[in-house]
């Protein structure tokens, strides 16, 4: 009897599905790339407790079209970790078996990642696995030309077989317990680069944003190795650094000057923590963000996305799905491609597993596909008519929906990337033009001269005698930059500007809560601010469109923003219009109120007053 009618005669009647057509659609099950393969043996290494990791690839010239190019041979990943016994590897070897499935405390846990990210590469995957030194080794294999040739129905029991001598000087160190992974006969299309230099810097950029927790803290170092067959001189041999989305994190591969120094900064007081209560216990989903410091921002104006630390950061702009200390994914559904202000800040959302369904997390560990969709989530097309929100929330609660629990911390994020937004569009144009230097002559030297007018006119009030010090200036500038959240330089400039020129108005904005469209500020030394709020459309409509940024602009959009400008101030009256009928009850000092305003107006609009 041949090999194949033995291996034939030990499969089962009526089987559901049969090995070499599983391994087949197995094959295909979605890794993203090389890269991401990759990560999922290292977080077997790390779930086996891992200090060291090394990823080696083995190069060598092939024939191809005529022509010698560089190929990857073999790819191993070795670990410092616990090892495995034999009855583990054979287990792990095993689609959707292994020690972990019922693990809710770990990084693994679907049992698919050891075989299915193997065969998603290579043809042959083997493993080495030792607790009591690598000459004690125990191996066995996946192989699929043997599982499609009808060769091979189980996992090979496990043998004894020392770990090769080849293996052992290319590692760093082979200490006494420890895993190789190796992979052998690729399929070229498969491998996401062909050659061992560039599968290891992308590979690079994936761990160390993946892992960036794990090596930042010192629990983990992964070695990236790429070598030629004929074992000489290595062409890459490098440390992975930390890659992180939120730029937190120092002596990272962020380019200089960044590299040893944050390159953003916390957003907010402290992290946002929600408690879940899932599945009868309660679960903390911890929301951080940051958003890049003033410091980003070049001496001589130009434009900081065109840096190297730019470019880095445009290569990081999604927001960070963290589970257990290790990123899913980037998930750049949460914002707006076309927006080069995208780049300047970062989100992270981190879960336990404990939470792994109500986030949808997919048994790669590349996304988690219900948080995701919650990036463009609209309930009130989900909503049944008259629903409210809480209706909506509850009802869907109700049905063990999980968006119920996603719900607040989906609208907390939207409501902070929103204002990180306007506040790094304030950042970005915060440098003035040499035209525009807020030391020369503007409209708050004019609106100074009317408030000292109406004072020589007999209308004086206590802050026209009170004297603005050196001291105001130093809390001015304070001011801005805590409350207003202006550029130091910036807001040194008009701080400077307000003592020297003996200013008593200021026109500001800053981003704040409420209805109304501006505040007046009263301050030390005879100060007034009028602040208008960011946060309000009249803010855009009006004051941006009239004093835009003039750049690229054609005449068109030009006139287009004071059409904008134009339709704004009507909609203005029309709402106090609007405001007069429906206040019946202060009809008549609501008419002297717009009397007084009005005769206000007319005495700073004109040169001279008419009385």
């Amino acid at each position: 009897m041949s090999l194949t009618e033995a291996a034939e005669s030990q499969r089962l009647d009526g089987e559901i599905i049969p090995p070499e057509l599983a391994v087949k659609a197995m094959r295909d099950s979605g890794y993203k790339n090389t890269a991401y393969a990759l990560a999922e043996l290292i977080d077997n290494s790390v779930q086996a407790n891992a200090g060291n990791v090394e990823v080696i690839c083995l190069e060598g010239y092939r024939q191809v079209n005529e022509r010698a190019s560089r190929r990857i041979q073999a790819i191993g990943i070795l670990d410092n970790g616990d090892g495995m016994t034999p009855e583990t590897l054979r287990l792990a070897l095993q689609f959707g078996n292994g020690t972990h499935l019922t693990d809710r405390k770990g990084i693994g846990r679907f049992g698919m990642g050891l075989p299915n990210s193997s065969i998603s590469q290579c043809r042959r995957v083997e493993v080495w696995t030792w607790q009591n030194g690598p000459d004690n080794a125990m191996y066995s294999y996946l192989d699929v030309d043997e599982i499609e040739g009808r060769r091979l129905y189980a996992v090979p029991a496990p043998a004894h077989k020392p770990l090769p001598d080849e293996w052992r000087a290319r590692s760093d160190d082979v200490e006494t317990t420890g895993t190789l992974v190796l992979w052998t006969n690729f399929d070229d299309h498969r491998l996401s680069w062909r050659g061992a230099q560039a599968t290891l810097r992308h590979t690079e950029s994936l761990v160390g944003r993946m892992y960036r927790k794990f090596i930042d803290d010192g629990r983990l170092s992964i070695r990236l190795l790429a070598l030629p067959e004929d074992e000489g001189e290595p062409t890459f041999d490098e440390p992975v650094r930390v890659n992180d989305p939120l730029y937190l994190m120092r002596d990272s591969s962020t380019p200089a000057p960044f590299n040893t120094e944050p390159m953003f900064q916390p957003w907010g007081g402290a992290d946002e923590v929600f408690s879940i209560d899932y599945d009868g216990a309660k679960h903390d989903v911890v929301v951080r963000m940051s958003w890049a410091r003033e410091e980003t921002v070049p001496e001589d104006r130009s434009d900081r996305g065109s840096k190297p630390y730019g470019k880095h950061a445009a290569k990081n702009i999604g927001l960070s799905i963290v589970r257990e200390g290790r990123e899913l994914d980037l998930d750049p559904a949460w914002t707006n491609s076309y927006d080069p202000t995208e780049r300047w800040w970062g989100v992270e959302v981190e879960f336990p597993s404990t939470l792994d369904e109500v986030f949808g997390v997919t048994n790669t560990k590349q996304s988690a596909t219900i948080f995701s969709h919650m990036a463009q989530f609209d309930w009130k097309a989900e909503a049944n008519p008259g629903e409210s929100r809480s209706e909506f929330q509850e009802r869907i609660q109700g049905e063990g929906d999980p968006r119920a629990i996603l719900l607040p911390i989906v609208d907390h994020i939207r409501d902070q990337i929103q204002e990180v937004r306007k506040r790094l569009k304030k950042q970005n144009v915060g440098r003035r033009t040499k035209e525009d230097r807020h030391d020369e002559p503007d409209v708050s030297d004019l609106a100074t001269t009317k408030f000292r007018e109406r004072a020589e006119q007999g209308h004086e009030t206590e802050s026209d005698r009170e004297e603005f010090t050196e001291k105001d200036r130093d809390d001015l500038e304070k001011d801005l930059m805590e409350d207003k959240h202006y550029r130091q330089d910036v807001a040194r400039e008009i701080a400077e500007a307000t003592f020297t020129r003996k200013r008593k108005v200021l026109f500001l904005e800053k981003s704040m809560e409420g209805y109304a469209f501006f505040n007046v500020e009263h301050k030390q030394g005879g100060l007034t601010e009028v602040v208008f709020n960011s946060n309000h459309p009249f803010y855009d409509q009006l004051i941006e469109s009239l004093r835009p940024q003039i750049g690229d602009e054609t005449d068109a959009e030009l006139m287009e923003r004071i059409h904008t400008a134009a339709d704004t101030l009507e909609l203005l009256f029309a709402a106090w219009a609007r405001y007069e009928m429906e206040e019946v009850r202060q009809k008549n000092r609501l008419f002297e109120m717009r009397q007084e305003w009005g005769k206000m107006a007319r005495f700073f609009l004109t040169e001279e007053d008419d009385e």
